[in-house]
C-alpha cells in the first residue's frame, strides 16, 4: 500500500488547483466548513490515490474506502500549516462522522478503516453545467445601480424604519455617491453578462461628522429611510482631519454568496483602501452597521468588535482599526465560516 509523502511533497501527488477546484464544490454543503472541506477532499484523495498512485487530476466516487491511521491523517489535513497533532486528525475525522460522510469500523488490533460517503453533488461542475465566474470592478451608475438596489433593498426587509420605495431611494443615492465618490464603490460581477452580484460602498467621513459613529446607528440608517438628508457628510479629497471610513453597504445576492466569492470581494476591498489611505494619509479606522442580524457572525469572523447597541432597535455600530483590517489573509480568516447557513432570511 502506498504511503502518504511528506507533507511537503503532498502536492506532488495531488495538484493543488485540483484540490482547489473539489474544495470549491465541497464547502457548504452538508454543513461544511471550508477547513472541514479541505480534510475531508484530502480523504478521498488519499483513498484514490491508494489504488493508483499517480498525480491525480479528478476523484472517482468509487474509490471511497481506505485504512487511515490518525498519523497518517494529520499529515493529510495539516499539509499546508505548521502539522496539528493526531489528536487534532481524530477529532476532525469524528465531526466528518457526525455529518455522516465517514464510517468507522473498528477492530481491536489494527487501524480503523474508513468508508467515505461520496454524494453525487460532490463532484464538481464544468463549465457547461453553469459554473459561474465572477471578477471585481468599479461600480457603473448608469448600467449597476437598479440591479444592485433590488439585492440590497431585501438585506433592508426587516429594518422598520424603510420606506416603502426604498429600492428607489437606494437607486438615486447610490447614483448620489457615485457622482461624489466613485472610488469609494466597487461591484462583483458575473464574467458572462456583467451583472453586478455584490457591492461595497466605503465613504470617508468628513471629521464634522464623526460624532455620528457615537451616536445611535438608526440615525445613520440612510439608504432606506424617509430621511433625505444624508447625516453621514463626504471628507474633503486629501483631508488630514479623515480618520473613519464609514462601509456604507457590502452585500451580495444570495445565491453568490460563498467562499470563494467573498474571499475574492475582500481581497478587493482591502485593495480599495490601501488606494483610500494614499488620498486620507491619516485614516485610521472603519466604522459599519450589520444591517441583517445574518451577517453579524460574518463581521465578527473578521475582526470587527460590536459596540454599544441601539436603544430603539436591534442593530449596532461594528468597529475595526484600519491596520488590522488590512493585514487579514481573507482566504485563512475564513476558512471555518460557515457559509451554508441562510445568508439572509426574515
Amino acid at each position: 500500500m502506498p504511503t502518504v509523502p511528506a507533507a511537503s511533497k503532498i502536492n506532488q501527488w495531488f495538484p493543488p488547483e485540483v484540490e482547489r477546484r473539489y474544495v470549491d464544490q465541497v464547502a457548504g454543503q452538508s454543513g461544511l466548513t471550508r477547513r472541514q472541506a479541505i480534510c475531508f477532499v484530502r480523504l478521498w484523495a488519499y483513498a484514490c490515490y491508494q489504488q493508483a498512485p499517480t498525480p491525480l487530476r479528478e476523484l472517482s466516487p468509487e474509490h471511497h474506502q481506505l485504512i487511515c491511521p490518525h498519523s497518517t491523517a494529520a499529515d493529510l489535513f495539516y499539509s499546508d500549516q505548521p502539522r496539528g497533532s493526531e489528536r487534532a486528525a481524530g477529532l476532525m475525522i469524528n465531526q466528518l462522522v457526525k455529518k455522516h460522510l465517514v464510517k468507522r469500523t473498528t477492530c481491536e488490533g489494527y487501524p480503523s478503516q474508513l468508508s467515505l460517503q461520496i454524494p453525487p453533488s460532490f463532484l464538481p461542475q464544468t463549465a457547461s453545467e453553469g459554473l459561474v465566474q465572477v471578477e471585481a470592478n468599479a461600480f457603473d451608475p448608469r448600467r449597476d445601480a437598479p440591479l444592485v438596489a433590488s439585492f440590497m433593498d431585501e438585506s433592508y426587509s426587516w429594518v422598520s424604519q424603510r420606506t416603502e420605495n426604498a429600492s428607489f431611494k437606494i437607486t438615486r443615492v447610490l447614483r448620489r455617491w457615485a457622482t461624489q465618490y466613485p472610488q469609494g464603490l466597487r461591484v462583483l460581477r458575473q464574467v458572462t453578462d456583467q451583472s453586478p452580484v455584490a457591492v461595497a460602498a466605503f465613504y470617508p467621513a468628513h471629521p464634522d461628522s464623526e460624532a455620528m459613529f457615537h451616536s445611535p446607528p438608526s440615525a445613520s440608517l440612510h439608504l432606506v429611510t424617509l430621511d433625505e438628508t444624508d447625516p453621514i457628510q463626504l471628507a474633503p479629497s486629501g483631508d488630514p482631519e479623515c480618520y473613519v471610513v464609514f462601509v456604507r453597504a457590502w452585500q451580495f445576492r444570495p445565491e453568490f454568496w460563498c467562499y470563494a466569492n467573498v474571499c475574492e470581494f475582500l481581497a478587493d476591498s482591502q485593495a480599495t483602501l490601501r488606494a483610500m489611505q494614499q488620498e486620507f494619509p491619516n485614516l485610521s479606522d472603519i466604522y459599519t452597521i450589520t444591517i441583517h442580524p445574518n451577517l453579524e457572525a460574518f463581521a465578527m469572523a473578521l475582526g470587527f468588535k460590536p459596540l454599544k447597541a441601539d436603544p430603539a432597535s436591534s442593530i449596532r455600530w461594528y468597529y475595526i482599526a484600519l491596520d488590522d483590517f488590512l493585514a487579514l489573509d481573507g482566504n485563512e480568516t475564513l476558512v471555518e465560516f460557515d457559509f451554508s447557513a441562510p445568508y439572509l432570511s426574515s
